[in-house]
């Protein structure tokens, strides 16, 4: 049997998968692993304007998309589940290739508190996941703290910004990273999801890769880190240091951030270094689709020479349309410390 692959969709709930399929030029569905929020876009035929007036759209409305894959590997009918979305935006045009509807999809509601910016709020000597749980509370949403730090806060002061954005710098600032994704937010840290197995492995010449770009970057890449704290002239100072176990040779980077312990000081400069080189080697693939190349999941390259290991999905687009169904994913090399 010929393999296809379907799109399921559904609108407040009602399968209207029958009704628009007629309609569907393509289902795109664009999956982040920081601190955004997952999109997808439907793309519409318009020929009888009916996305236009009796079809149109209601902003607010919610949607959920399920891809479908049949007879792709010999197991039957696989699923892939998207997010669950609301309407965010309907874009209408008409020109030499017809009249077109766009319906475009948020993962993050419109009156989700994750997108307020009117509330300022403040706190101190808090963990950081009392501050995620605060926000996760306000916005309706369920909060998984899925990392084993779990800093504590001196102070932190929210004003003139979305609590998505404020949150995630946050994030940032602490070495961990924020996930939007099924109605939830997830923290967890970068490292703990390198360490994860390779989901696929990519060798060079297959006929999956359709196109291939990759960018090492020599400047400001650096072997180590020192850190060097001196809390007033009589102070003995806290030191530490940390290697890149896979370089040689390079730049050391040094940081004077406040530390209480030799300890604390390793564990600083070894996040202060992933941070810097952590896009010395990036690149994007464009692949025949496949349902495992999502944002978190780890890839292996091989036949690429100085570019094989293991590398980390940033982000991908899933794309079903005319020309069948293709994938491009943003990736970066998994560092190994």
């Amino acid at each position: 049997m010929a393999r296809n692959v379907e799109v399921e969709i559904e609108v407040n709930g009602k399968n209207i998968t029958a009704d628009i399929s007629n309609y569907v030029k393509s289902v795109t569905y664009n999956d982040v692993m920081d601190g955004e929020a997952n999109t997808a876009e439907i793309e519409l035929h318009d020929v009888n304007h009916i996305w236009r007036e009796a079809w149109f759209p209601q902003r607010g409305d919610t949607a959920k998309i399920t891809f479908i894959r049949k007879n792709w590997s010999g197991e039957g009918e696989e699923l892939l589940p998207l997010d669950c979305f609301e309407i965010d935006e309907i874009e209408n045009s008409y020109g030499s290739s017809g009249n077109v509807a766009k319906v475009k999809l948020n993962s993050i509601p419109n009156n989700s508190g994750l997108r307020s910016t009117d509330e300022s709020q403040s706190w101190e000597k808090v963990n950081l996941s009392k501050i995620a749980a605060d926000i996760a509370e306000k916005a309706g949403m369920p909060l998984l703290y899925d990392a084993e730090d779990d800093p504590l806060i001196e102070r932190a002061e929210k004003s003139e910004q979305s609590n998505l954005a404020f949150l995630k710098k946050l994030c940032a600032d602490n070495y961990l990273i924020l996930l939007v994704t099924n109605g939830q937010l997830v923290i967890s840290n970068e490292k703990k999801l390198e360490e994860q197995d390779a989901a696929v492995t990519l060798t060079y010449g297959e006929d999956a890769i359709k196109s291939f770009r990759m960018r090492t970057t020599i400047s400001k890449i650096y072997r180590s880190c020192e850190i060097n704290y001196k809390n007033g002239k009589k102070s003995e100072g806290i030191n530490g240091k940390f290697e890149d176990p896979s370089k040689e040779k390079g730049l050391t980077l040094k940081i004077n951030k406040k530390v209480e312990t030799a300890a604390e000081a390793e564990k600083l400069a070894r996040n202060e270094l992933r941070k810097k080189n952590k896009a010395e080697v990036k690149g994007s693939i464009s692949l025949i689709g496949n349902f495992v190349y999502l944002s978190g999941i780890t890839i292996e390259l091989a036949g690429h020479g100085k570019l094989d290991g293991k590398y980390i999905i940033e982000r991908s687009r899933h794309k079903i349309g005319g020309s069948g169904y293709g994938v491009d994913i943003e990736i970066r090399k998994c560092l190994g410390f």
